[in-house]
């Protein structure tokens, strides 16, 4: 065995760097969050919360515009106090969005006969999926509840007789019977069309269910415009509402006459400040121990502090350094979106691509366009545009991926709807326009614009 010395260097981020690194990337609501766990690990850790008559001047104007901004948002944090009584599980909690289950139990208030057919009927409530789907069997809830199939095909009946019209299907082809049904549009044919060739009525493949069903195409035609008017998915609209996430912007753009503002939205968490009860202790302590214990506490204090307030100077060089570069959006709108990278903003900045990363990790900017993530802003050049440059001169201009699928879409819209354009011929169109990508590039781009393909949406 040989023994031998080798000298390297190695980069390691101490606890404090990694810290600073957290802090950055946390958002404000994340932030007061994280100040919280802090203060009760630490006592020397003090929290107040900001209050407007305590902020100077300018603070007091950058809280009136969050305020005034916020005011869409602001609304959908209040909710109605509702008051209790003896029927507690009959009622339905007006303090939140109304959920699917909620929504089909109050419709059966007085239909339910007794306790049982009650438990099963929760039960079969609480089996729908979030589309309003009954995907498990008739016989596991009759082996559970020890009553016959016929019985909960009786219960499952009466939650299909319910609105929205189509729940509690146990299959797409009976939701839309059902729903059909319900409207008196329910035809023989109609239905042998729905349960033996809607995979094909997806695929617009309609000569060939004319051909198989012995029909005219006109009435096949008729058949695929009735079933595209259905909803697949009766219950997704309470589904969404129960997963809605409430945004808070953690900077605002306020446009004035002449000039753009940012402002970060630091109201959100509280101001950290020192217990001047323990550092009052710190000074007159004797015992060393103790002693070294506070400091300890008082400078992991001070950093937090210095951490917190080099995320709010670094987030604040990286917004207005995007946004100086995206000036035509704050003017013109979303369409107007220049291809941005990330090293860009850093390379600007003298900073690392990493930092800007942290920097816009999960925060959101408001402005008069709406609220967007900071990550949205980065967009990436989906193609060189053939045209003048930037500097005057003919070249490439880099395209974003909307400029290109605005494109591809204006392109489809126009197309002749007997003979509709195949993805090499939407690529071909694109490059005389001055978009050169292929044609799986146009393929990607019209399935993420929920755009069917040529075969899709050929008109017969």
């Amino acid at each position: 065995m040989e023994l031998s010395l080798k000298t390297e260097q190695k980069q390691v981020l101490s606890h404090k760097m990694i810290q600073s690194a957290e802090i950055l990337q946390m958002t404000a609501a994340g932030l007061e969050e994280y100040l919280n766990e802090q203060a009760l690990e630490n006592p020397v850790l003090e929290l107040s919360e900001k209050r407007p008559e305590e902020f100077d001047r300018k603070e007091l104007e950058k809280y009136q515009w969050i305020c005034a901004h916020d005011e869409q948002n602001r609304y959908l944090y209040q909710k109605l106090e509702s008051a209790e009584d003896d029927f507690r599980e009959w009622n339905i909690d007006t303090s939140g969005p109304e959920t699917l289950k909620e929504h089909l139990w109050s419709q059966l208030v007085g239909q339910v006969r007794n306790p049982k057919q009650e438990e099963v009927l929760q039960f079969l409530l609480d089996c729908l999926d979030s589309k309003g789907y009954f995907k498990d069997g008739l016989d596991m809830v009759a082996e559970r509840f020890g009553i016959l199939e016929d019985q909960v095909l009786e219960l499952l009946n009466m939650i299909q007789a319910l609105e929205p019209s189509g729940v509690g299907a146990r299959s797409l082809e009976e939701c839309l019977c059902i729903q059909l049904e319900r409207q008196g549009r329910l035809e023989p044919k109609l239905e042998e069309c729905i349960r033996g060739h809607l995979e094909q009525i997806a695929r617009n493949q309609l000569p060939q269910i004319a051909k198989e069903m012995k029909l005219p195409l006109e009435t096949v035609k008729e058949f695929g415009s009735v079933i595209r008017e259905l909803e697949p998915r009766p219950g997704a609209r309470f589904s969404d509402v129960r997963q809605m996430v409430y945004v808070v912007p953690d900077v605002v753009v306020v446009k004035f006459q002449d000039h753009f503002d940012i402002l970060l939205n630091e109201s959100l968490y509280p101001d950290i400040t020192l217990n001047q009860e323990y550092v009052s202790m710190c000074a007159k302590q004797e015992d060393q121990e103790v002693k070294q214990y506070l400091l300890d506490k008082i400078h992991q204090v001070e950093w937090i502090k210095q951490c917190v307030a080099q995320r709010n100077i670094t987030l604040s060089r990286v917004v207005r350094a995007v946004l100086e570069r995206q000036e035509e959006f704050l003017h013109r709108g979303p369409q107007h979106l220049k291809p941005l990278r990330m090293a860009d903003i850093a390379q600007a900045l003298e900073i690392h691509e990493s930092t800007v990363s942290r920097a816009v990790r999960q925060k959101y900017l408001q402005c008069i366009w709406g609220i967007f993530p900071l990550s949205y802003f980065f967009a990436r050049a989906a193609a060189g545009q053939k045209g003048e440059g930037g500097d005057g001169l003919e070249g490439p201009v880099k395209a974003t991926a909307s400029d290109v699928k605005r494109e591809l879409a204006g392109l489809i819209r126009s197309e002749d709807k007997h003979k509709p354009h195949s993805d090499r011929v939407l690529a071909e169109l694109l490059e005389e326009k001055g978009y050169p990508i292929s044609r799986r590039t146009v393929a990607k781009y019209r399935e993420e614009l929920g755009i069917p393909g040529a075969s899709g949406r050929k008109e017969y």
